[in-house]
């Protein structure tokens, strides 16, 4: 490297024979400029001069335009070279505009020098073929000097009613590329419920990364979507003081890296105050990247979760299961980051490839409901929900945090999922099998669902049909489906398709009395969720459950049977529809033996509900396929159905009733009222 003591400053005719002996020395990639003309430029002061000593060691050369300077020639002597001489009179060129809001020149593609354009803030706006006989690419590259009093004007009052972001390189190709996982987040960000309330904008910078594309057509195609996007204005003095401190923590050891730094510099230096990245490096640093330039660094689907948050908030109140601390929640733009991926990982799974997985849903909460299933602060659970058709809810995405309670959890989700769709009035469930972790699919198979092709499929029919008109519906649903129900005999098939009432099968009917404070616990999730403490979420999560009685009406009792139940208070009326198991009649021993693991009573409930005589039986119902009515049925409607079957109200105990009564009560309770929230 040689010392220098610069000076810059405009040339004059005196300087032509050493500016064409530069020239002449650098003519493979300057051209050719004759002696007359050289000599025009220096008489009309075009020409800036860099001496060392009085010796011309670089020179710039430009024409003037209203608007913006042309630089023709930019030439350094090579033993001068790495010095920021270049940057020196350019500097001095910008320094001198007056009307002038932009330095532009041609250079040609194939010429090394194009790496230094970028370091001196210019960009490639455009490219076409030289006059040359090869027709050798010309790149346009630009400086912006100044800003645009009313492209100023326009920002200003944009950003007044909208969340103006700078959306990265990355983000940008993410737009024009196919459709796929990795693109979608970036491409709903262009989705209508944002057009409102989020506007994006590029740094001219974008145009040095379509430029290092090696397609010419795709360079070409690049430029043109760019230029339909706003460009940010900044204030070309702040950028290089915020590019160097950012340099002190960011890399910039590619291209690719130094244009992230330049692309940061710019919008901190302009109107907005979020930047848009998938990048992960520039997300992990991004607290100390806006610490240095006030800008918020988050990646498409953390933005979108956030304004969608905020235009939808009943949307994000919380759905309580049980008591304050058991509740579904959607997910919200705080959750992402801080998310405990590792618990919910399947075996040999990536946090990228889970990630890759569960963002695109996220990226679309118009369609997709993404919901975390809270203990306190604990997240044992996630679904992903979409309400894809008027007959359908669709799981696209289902977890659960492995654990000693993993399994309980996730007959929870699943029966949790399928009562979502029967609330709805919907007909089928169908969850996306390669989401799931393979111990909820025995569970699913356990609880009616069958597999076809990709997916898990349950129908939850809220009716009175007969089997053939059931069969028709699945046919029409899922004709995939059918043959998976043709072979099973009525019960079974009533089973699978629960809460379906199917006409003229084998069993009975029963309307059973149950205290308010087991319904909370056992069946009534809606009370449980309103009440300060809730029931136990041990036994409300189970999809098999157990009541226990003093032993009366035992011998009425008997299976197969569907079972009604009454509660008494706060309202008196018919809550819910379940599926009787078995029968059980022993001594609290026994019984306690035996279903320990169901119901909501500890030994000493036991006790006292024998009162305290150990050798006197108690009846034990096995219930399974529990769910609410869509509307309780009043006390008065009940009483109305028992007369007309010319049977007394049955409040003080377990009753039968006729089948044609408990199909009423069921069309009462299920009334054809659809629509998911």
């Amino acid at each position: 490297m040689v010392d220098v003591n610069l000076n810059i400053s405009v040339l004059t005719p005196s300087d032509l024979d050493a500016v064409d002996e530069l020239m002449k020395l650098n003519s493979q990639t300057l051209g050719f400029l004759p002696k007359v003309a050289l000599y025009e430029y220096l008489q009309g002061d075009g020409v800036i001069g860099a001496k060392n000593d009085g010796q011309l060691v670089g020179y710039l050369l430009y024409g003037k335009n209203q608007d913006y300077f042309r630089i023709c020639h930019l030439c350094v002597s090579e033993q001068y070279r790495g010095q920021g001489i270049a940057r020196n009179l350019v500097d001095f060129l910008k320094e001198s505009a007056t009307t002038e809001k932009a330095v532009r020149l041609r250079c040609r593609r194939d010429f090394s020098v194009n790496e230094i354009w970028p370091k001196l803030g210019f960009v490639p706006l455009d490219e076409a073929p030289g006059r040359s006989k090869e027709g050798h690419l010309l790149t346009l590259w630009c400086l912006t000097l100044a800003l645009d009093d009313q492209l100023s004007l326009f920002q200003m009052k944009t950003s007044a009613e909208t969340l103006d972001v700078v959306i990265d390189a990355q983000v940008f190709f993410d737009l024009t590329e196919p459709n796929g996982d990795k693109t979608k987040a970036s491409k709903a960000l262009l989705s209508d419920f944002l057009v409102d309330s989020l506007k994006l904008w590029i740094t001219d910078e974008i145009f040095n990364e379509i430029d290092r594309h090696g397609d010419s057509e795709q360079r070409k195609k690049s430029r043109e979507r760019a230029h339909n996007f706003p460009s940010v204005e900044p204030d070309q003095h702040a950028v290089g003081r915020i590019e160097e401190r950012l340099k002190e923590f960011l890399p910039i050891r590619r291209a690719s890296q130094a244009s992230d730094v330049r692309q940061l510099a710019k919008a901190s230096a302009s109107h907005v105050t979020t930047f848009v990245t998938r990048d992960q490096n520039l997300l992990k640093k991004s607290e100390r990247i806006s610490d240095i330039t006030g800008l918020r660094v988050v990646n498409p689907v953390d933005l979108i979760i956030n304004l969608h948050e905020l235009s939808t908030r009943r949307s994000y109140a919380p759905d309580r299961i049980a008591g304050l601390d058991f509740r579904w929640q959607r997910l919200t733009s705080n959750d992402l980051s801080p998310f405990q991926f590792d618990s919910f990982l399947n075996l040999g799974e990536t946090r990228g490839k889970f990630r890759a997985e569960i963002e695109p849903l996220i990226a679309e909460p118009n369609y997709h409901r993404c919901e975390l299933l809270r203990s306190g602060n604990e997240i044992i659970a996630i679904r992903v929900l979409n309400n894809s058709s008027n007959k359908m809810l669709k799981a696209s995405f289902a977890r659960v945090a492995r654990s000693i309670n993993q399994e309980l959890f996730g007959r929870f989700l699943i029966a949790d999922t399928v009562s979502k769709a029967v609330e709805g009035n919907l007909d089928v469930v169908k969850f996306t099998a390669s989401s799931i972790a393979p111990s909820l699919m025995r569970e699913m198979l356990d609880m009616g669902f069958t597999e076809s092709n990709d997916s898990f499929v349950r129908f939850c029919f809220s009716s009175c049909f007969d089997r053939k008109t059931t069969s028709t519906a699945i046919s029409e649903l899922c004709p995939e489906t059918i043959g998976n129900y043709q072979e099973m005999c009525d019960l079974e098939f009533e089973r699978c398709c629960s809460p379906l009432a199917l006409e003229g099968t084998d069993q009975r009917y029963f309307l059973v009395p149950i205290r308010p404070g087991y319904a909370i616990s056992l069946i009534d999730r809606h009370e449980s969720a309103d009440d300060l403490f809730g029931g136990n979420p041990n036994v409300l999560l189970r999809w098999d459950n157990v009541y226990y009685k003093k032993k009366t009406h035992h011998k009425m009792l008997r299976t197969p049977a569907r079972i009604l139940w009454y509660v008494s208070q706060p309202r008196k009326h018919v809550i819910a529809v379940s599926r009787l198991d078995d029968v059980a009649i022993g001594t609290p021993k026994v019984l306690f033996s035996s279903f320990e693991k169901f119901g909501i009573l500890e030994w000493n409930d036991l006790f006292k509900l024998c009162d305290g005589d150990i050798s006197k039986e108690l009846l034990a119902l096995r219930f399974s396929n529990t769910f609410i009515f869509r509307r309780p049925v009043s006390l008065d409607f009940l009483r109305s159905i028992c007369k007309k079957s010319e049977i007394s109200p049955p409040l003080q105990g377990p009753s039968e009733l006729p089948e044609s009564a408990f199909h009423e009560i069921f069309r009462a309770g299920f009334p054809d009222e659809s629509g998911i929230q």
